[in-house]
Parts: C-alpha cells; sequence; structure tokens
C-alpha cells in the first residue's frame, strides 16, 4: 500500500468500537445529578420563604413585670433549660409558630427565663422542668399553670386559652 493509498484509504469501516459506544456511566450520573440540584434549589427556596420569627421574649424578668403593668396584660413565663430536647422542640415547632407568636404577643407579655441565667427566679417558682409555663398577673402574686413539656403549636394555644378563661381573662 503506497502513501496515497494509505491516506485516500476509508477508515469509516475501520472504527474503534470502545470510542464509538456511548459512554454508559455519564449520562444517568449527570441526571442524577440535575435531579440532586433541582431537589436542593426546592429545599432551599422553601426554607427562605418560611417566616418563623420566634415570639418577641422580655428575658429580663422585672422589666417584663413593670411592663404587664404598663399594658394591664398577663404575664407569660415560659422557664426553659438550654439544650434539653423538650425546650429545643418547643424553640424548633412550638415558639415560632405564626399563630402561637400572635396568640402570645396579643394576650401576654411574654418573659423568657433561662434557668441557668436566673436560678432564683426558677427557684422562686420552683422550677425543676422545661419547659415550664405559668401565666402570672401583673397587679398580683397569683399565677395559673403550670403548663409543662413539649406542646405542639395548636395545643399550646389551647392550654393558654384555658388558663386565660380560668383566669377571668377570656370569655368562650
Amino acid at each position: 500500500m503506497t502513501n496515497e493509498d494509505f491516506n485516500n484509504q476509508d477508515t469509516s469501516t475501520n472504527r474503534n468500537p470502545e470510542k464509538t459506544q456511548p459512554s454508559i456511566g455519564k449520562k444517568p450520573s449527570r441526571a442524577i445529578w440535575i435531579v440532586f440540584l433541582v431537589f436542593i434549589a426546592l429545599v432551599a427556596i422553601v426554607f427562605l420563604t418560611q417566616h418563623k420569627e420566634p415570639i418577641d421574649w422580655v428575658e429580663d424578668y422585672q422589666a417584663g413585670l413593670e411592663l404587664a403593668k404598663q399594658q394591664n396584660k398577663p404575664v407569660l413565663l415560659a422557664f426553659y433549660k438550654q439544650f434539653t430536647p423538650m425546650s429545643t422542640s418547643t424553640f424548633e415547632n412550638t415558639y415560632n409558630n405564626p399563630d402561637v407568636k400572635k396568640f402570645v404577643e396579643q394576650n401576654f407579655i411574654p418573659i423568657l427565663i433561662d434557668v441557668d441565667k436566673q436560678p432564683e427566679i426558677a427557684k422562686h417558682y420552683n422550677i425543676g422542668y422545661y419547659p415550664t409555663h405559668y401565666i402570672k398577673q401583673p397587679d398580683s402574686d397569683d399565677i395559673f399553670g403550670p403548663m409543662m413539656g413539649f406542646d405542639p403549636p395548636s395545643l399550646f394555644i389551647k392550654k393558654l386559652k384555658d388558663l386565660l378563661q380560668e383566669m377571668g381573662q377570656l370569655d368562650e
């Protein structure tokens, strides 16, 4: 075979089978990545569009009591201990709920008490379980409750309504 014959030779029949077959692993891998990225984008959109704003807590006990007297509202005392499962669940699932936030802020002056930072107040109320909630009249020593442990939002609101009704603050 001469050089000219070699250069003019039809190579279409002499294909290398390894080069002409599609790569089996690449297309499904790309599809999986696309599905994964779309899923991550949807999760991010859902997460970013949720407007979870926690209750606007007063963390100074005395200041909260004074504010309650000024506004003539009962006080919601919320005793918690960081990193306990029930306190964490209450913060993540109940206090961040928009219905809970609205109900609490309309009807109470909410005071949040970290029992590790304010142990004397926790001792005064005989707190031994977290979270524990009491309702207190601003102008007296009367307290109503306790509500102890984690409650989902609807049950938390119901229990608060029941306590308000017991206090004569809510007609139903």
